[in-house]
């Protein structure tokens, strides 16, 4: 090798060997640098006719960093952010409702309404009792509407927050934009490589808002899209997130796609000429954050209002309802059932039970009154058993159009006559012996404190007043956001002595008289009814037939393992994402002794190149002297 040769190989080391110290000192800078990859420089040994010559000369800058690590990281980051807010807002519902047993719970509440009717039907002449029994029923009263209204709290706290991370959103949306604007008007490897970093942060700041997956086909073409194909960003389109939040959140509150019937915010994908995708709706969104807050406004705390509101109905029932039982009838061959139709109120429903012959299967009929026409026809699920044939039947119109409309919605084989007075007869077909009645009844609501049997209006709607509770359905669902209004009923609140006398006329109920609290007391220990939203409490989509005492329990039991669940799912989810950080780190992190040793070596090979330059300088010295 020449000495020009050697001259030019130290100093292209020496060039390199300046890069690749300024590198170092940037990574070093960088350290703490949130993220920051760490640099490398890029070199190839230069070389003639194929023979290395010796010299290297630099190619570029690159960024380490592995791609699939960075891929799985910013997907468990979604799940991450939808486990942490699922477990924050379940704990916080799990704490409210307070632990199955605990001191300070609704159940300890309710269990303390039940000791005191106990005691009132043992002394039923005590004023001090009656007035222990009003007290308790009104903590009760009060401790339902309290979870109520903090459940309706939670979803409005939700909806303001959706609004204000839409608005986060859009700030790394921006920033996303900018980035990849300038990507593709920069070709300087150091500036590139600081912006694609740029760039990463705002996408992993999004990955916690959106499951989110990147597309980037090497030319420039930069898109991002949710895991179900909702966009986030395409380059050239500027698209941003809209949330046209509400207010005024309560149990009626519900989301709907179609936005003109919707009384809760919708999260649109909007670009500047108009175009909008809903990204609430068809499952666009199934992770992260955002996902949660969608998930628990419109469905977790649903189910928990409307079993607030199953148990407050069930209470409400249990004391407030009497049964009209039907007497068995003949005419001919056919046999059946007189029903007594004047008590019912609207909400109110009319059962008919028969087997259907040779098969031997059980059906079931609800004729629900209602005395809006408009509210017809109901919606499915008006009744708890989803086997049950369900009809709304309009009582408005008078009785005789009513058992008309009983007769049509039922048919052949069955016979539906008006007995006058308001009484149905309804028989079966006789010798034909396809249908077999085996029971007619109906739920009444009782709308007076005395003169009409042991129950009591206990508890009314305070949501329309002080309207009884009777399940109706005239403008809408009563049951939909009863608990928030359940209260003591202001007339007992009056006269306490209506927990004991029952009848006035005649006045033959003593002050004294043990019945009426003994069947309040056994109502409220022991009555029995078909709970709604039992696939959230049971695992199954069977109903739930049990006591409100029983069902409360369930329902706690059900909000605590919940919360454990979610608690340690967010958990898990953590480690998950502590042991991929690691392992970005260890790839993309900056090791300052690694570092600080490839410094070292630089400055060895540094000196060796200088020597050679110095070498070189001598030789040429002496020849010049020669």
């Amino acid at each position: 090798m020449g000495l020009l040769s050697a001259l030019s190989n130290a100093v292209s080391g020496l060039t390199v060997n300046q890069s690749q110290m300024n590198i170092v000192s940037r990574n070093v800078a960088n350290k703490n640098t949130i993220g920051y990859n760490r640099r490398i420089l890029r070199t190839q040994e230069t070389s003639a006719t194929g023979i290395t010559a010796g010299a290297v000369r630099e190619i570029g800058v690159d960024r380490m960093l592995d791609t699939l690590i960075q891929k799985q990281l910013r997907t468990e980051a979604s799940g991450g952010g939808y486990a942490s807010i699922r477990a924050d807002f379940l704990s916080r519902i799990d704490s409210m409702f307070g632990k199955p047993g605990s001191s300070n719970g609704i159940n300890k509440t309710f269990a303390d309404f039940s000791t005191a009717m106990q005691q009132l039907a043992a002394d039923p002449a005590s004023p001090t009792t009656r007035q222990e029994v009003l007290a308790k029923a009104q903590s009760l009263a009060s401790g339902i509407s309290s979870l109520s209204e903090n459940v309706q709290a939670m979803r409005a706290e939700i909806e303001a927050r959706i609004a204000n991370d839409a608005q986060k959103v859009n700030g790394l949306l921006e920033g996303i934009e900018k980035s990849t604007k300038r990507l593709n008007e920069v070709f300087d490897d150091s500036t590139r490589q600081g912006l694609l970093d740029e760039r990463d942060r705002y996408i992993d700041d999004l990955s916690n808002y959106f499951d989110l997956q990147t597309f980037d086909n090497g030319t420039g073409n930069f898109n991002i899209y949710t895991s179900s194909g909702g966009p986030l960003f395409i380059e050239g389109r500027s698209l941003r997130v809209k949330f046209d939040g509400r207010f005024a959140v309560n149990a009626n509150s519900i989301y709907d796609p179609d936005p003109a019937l919707s009384t809760l915010g919708r999260l649109v994908m909007s670009d500047p000429i108009g175009s909008q995708i809903d990204l609430t709706r068809n499952g666009l969104v199934r992770s992260g954050s955002m996902a949660a807050l969608f998930d628990l406004r419109d469905r977790i705390l649903v189910e928990t209002q409307a079993h607030l509101d199953e148990f407050a109905a069930a209470v409400t029932s249990s004391l407030g309802d009497r049964t009209v039982a039907g007497t068995a009838a003949t005419v001919g061959l056919q046999q059946g059932f007189n029903l007594d139709l004047n008590a019912l109120q609207s909400g109110n429903v009319v059962t008919l039970e028969y087997t259907i012959q040779p098969a031997g299967t059980r059906q079931k009929v609800s004729f629900i009154a209602v005395n809006n026409p408009a509210a017809l026809p109901l919606p499915a699920g008006a009744t708890a058993d989803p086997n049950d044939i369900e009809y709304g039947i309009d009582f408005s119109v008078g009785m005789p159009a009513a058992i008309t409309a009983i007769g049509t919605a039922l048919g052949a084989p069955f016979t539906v006559n008006n007995l006058g007075a308001g009484v149905v007869q309804i028989l079966d077909d006789g010798a034909g012996n396809t249908r077999d009645i085996n029971a007619l009844s109906a739920r009444a609501t009782v709308t007076a404190l005395t003169d009409q049997g042991l129950a009591l209006p206990f508890f009314v709607d305070g949501n329309a007043g002080s309207q009884l509770y009777t399940g109706s359905f005239d403008i809408g669902s009563q049951k939909r956001g009863f608990s928030t209004g359940i209260r003591v009923n202001p007339a007992l609140l009056a006269d306490p002595s209506r927990l004991v006398v029952f009848q006035t006329i005649p006045a033959t109920t003593a002050s004294g008289d043990p019945v009426r609290p003994s069947f309040l007391r056994d109502q409220l220990q022991s009555w029995e009814t078909d709970f709604t939203p039992a696939i959230a409490l049971t695992g199954s989509t069977a109903i739930y037939r049990g006591t409100s005492s029983l069902f409360l329990d369930r329902m706690i039991a059900a909000q605590t393992q919940a919360s454990s669940n979610a608690t340690a799912l967010a958990e898990g989810q953590e480690v998950v994402l502590s042991t991929l950080r690691e392992r970005a780190s260890e790839v993309s992190g900056v090791n300052t002794d690694k570092e600080l040793a490839d410094l070292i070596e630089i400055q060895n090979i540094y000196a060796a190149n200088a020597r050679i330059i110095s070498s070189v300088r001598d030789m040429f010295d002496a020849l010049l002297r020669i």
